[in-house]
């Protein structure tokens, strides 16, 4: 059943990806629903596919795979709720190739791994709001990318065929600072779960992550504020999101790599 649902969710995310490829670079136009059908019924099976594989050790452990699996669920559901908008055409084929990966990854990793969830329900809230933050930041980061390379080619002053695929440069950077304000302060609710309902969230095993997310939660602050106040934006404001996205990263994927892949 396992593979059944991978092979679905891989094809059926693959397939979608490749006829928005091809309608963004080669202007071949398709059908909407071309690409929504294969793309939704992959949601379907990549969601299935996580309950099922979660289930066989009875949803008492969550590791690296299985994490980055829910993440980017919750990051293709929510591109694929927008699919009437342009603004993220450009970032869809990306999402969805990356949902097959970890769809792969999330079947071939042994779910025995990782932290023990099974009678702590004060870490299973802190995850979960861990991981949603994640994924409207990792939105977000995809986002800013998006700008930053608008921006350069608008800079250029050249025609580029993506232009007439893609929404104004306005849209994109609204889209990614409502992201990056709602993942921001969802990212300080994540952090306060865990000081209210973690033991000790400076512990050997537990300072580094708190340390890195707490200084990603920071900056991600910084460059809201001088978007607020002094209406900052471009590469400035790109620089800091990509740096704190990637002190998110290893704080929260960085020792679980280890422990779950190297270590095992």
């Amino acid at each position: 059943m396992l593979f059944i649902l991978l092979l679905i969710s891989v094809v059926g995310y693959s397939a979608s990806a490749f006829i928005i490829l091809q309608t963004v670079f080669n202007g071949k136009e398709h059908k909407p629903a071309s690409q929504i059908i294969p793309a939704g019924i992959a949601i379907i099976a990549h969601g299935w596919l996580i309950v099922q594989q979660l289930a066989v050790d009875d949803f008492d452990h969550i590791n690296l795979s299985s994490s980055l699996s829910m993440v980017a669920l919750f990051v293709t559901v929510t591109s694929f709720i927008r699919f009437q908008r342009f603004s993220n055409l450009f970032l869809k084929p990306i999402i969805y190739l990356f949902s097959a990966l970890t769809c792969v990854l999330l079947v071939f990793t042994p779910v025995h791994l990782g932290a023990d969830i099974s009678s702590k329900h004060a870490l299973f809230i802190h995850i979960a709001l861990s991981l949603i933050a994640y994924g409207i930041l990792a939105l977000a980061t995809l986002y800013a990318i998006q700008t930053s390379y608008l921006s350069r080619i608008l800079k250029q002053r050249k025609s580029h065929s993506l232009l007439n695929k893609l929404p104004p440069l306005m849209t994109i950077e609204r889209n990614f600072f409502n992201l990056l304000a709602l993942g921001t302060v969802a990212l300080f609710v994540a952090l306060g779960s865990g000081f209210l309902f973690l033991e000790d969230m400076f512990a050997q095993n537990q300072a580094h992550k708190t340390i890195l997310t707490s200084l990603a939660a920071v900056i991600y602050l910084i460059a809201l504020v001088l978007h607020r106040v002094s209406g900052l934006r471009g590469r400035l404001i790109v620089l800091l999101t990509l740096t704190a996205s990637t002190l998110l990263t290893l704080g929260y994927f960085g020792s679980r790599f280890v422990k779950d892949f190297l270590i095992g």
